[in-house]
């Protein structure tokens, strides 16, 4: 069954009425309506040169410019939650206490690793003089060679772990650490609560996230348009943001950056800085936006 085929002037005007599962859609739908229709009455110097705009629909984020993502450098369970949304912390305030059994071992893995370290320089100094000599053998100097090299990295990472143990001010004997805030601002997200698990950093880095600190008196709206639009838009074009669930406000912005279509996406990725007063832009709602075309 096809699809009707709906024009924003049928929705304005009330021509017709949406089902239940197309809500959102609709009210973005009239939101990018408006938008045109104040971008036309504002006149060319909302819009640019030649007073046109292009509408999209987009997804709200924090600016990452003004937030940092906190995460766990190893695994562990979290045993106190210190703070709570909405609340504003220092750089270096404790946000929460998590204890972590895999950091009760760095020490004694550190001597271990260390004491193999010495052990198979000792060997491979012995093959090597043998061989010299000419009286060791060849695959037992190569043998010796392929330990020194494991044995090195181990100790690395050996160390490497013992640093950050360091870094943490943890308590080796029960592997407990507190997480601290990297930067001042406001506690904007948390994925944490008393005996959650928290993971650790994966192959690439990273882990998961979990607290959000920054300010969001700006957001990020990122959305998708045409190739043929992105030729038209611009760094530091203005932009217009609604949003259905904040129906009769708009939100100014101006375009940060524009992502040129990839070899198997014919569309553009546009991503807006808007300003966000009372932080009534959360993260996940969908926005609609007018931008100024060139």
């Amino acid at each position: 069954m096809r699809r009707p085929i709906v024009t924003r002037e049928q929705v304005a005007e009330g021509r017709w009425t949406a089902p239940p599962r197309a809500a959102v859609w609709v009210a973005a739908l009239v939101l990018l309506g408006g938008l045109g229709r104040e971008a036309r009455a504002a006149g060319p110097g909302a819009a640019g040169p030649a007073g046109e705009t292009i509408l999209a629909i987009g997804r709200v984020a924090f600016d990452g410019d003004l937030v940092t993502e906190v995460t766990s450098p190893v695994a562990g369970r979290v045993t106190r939650v210190l703070v709570k949304v909405g609340e504003r912390v220092r750089k270096g305030t404790p946000l929460a206490v998590v204890v972590s059994p895999e950091l009760r071992h760095v020490t004694p893995d550190k001597l271990e690793a260390e004491a193999d370290l010495a052990a198979a320089e000792g060997e491979n100094q012995r093959q090597r003089q043998l061989f010299d000599a000419h009286e060791g053998v060849t695959e037992r100097l190569e043998s010796a060679r392929a330990q020194l090299a494991r044995a090195r990295v181990r100790a690395k990472r050996a160390r490497a772990r013992a640093a950050l143990v360091k870094s943490l001010d943890a308590d080796e004997m029960t592997g407990t650490f507190t997480v601290i805030s990297p930067r001042a601002g406001v506690v904007l997200a948390s994925a944490v609560a008393r005996g959650a698990a928290l993971a650790g950093p994966g192959p690439l880095g990273g882990g998961a996230v979990a607290f959000t600190i920054g300010t969001a008196r700006q957001v990020w709206v990122v959305a998708r348009i045409g190739a043929g639009d992105a030729a038209r838009v611009v760094s530091g074009a203005r932009v217009t943001a609604q949003a259905p669930d904040r129906p009769g406000r708009t939100f100014p912005g101006r375009v940060a950056h524009v992502l040129p279509p990839g070899s198997q996406i014919g569309e553009a990725t546009v991503r807006c800085a808007v300003a966000n007063p009372g932080g009534a832009l959360r993260p996940g709602m969908t926005a609609t936006l007018a931008i100024a075309a060139k």
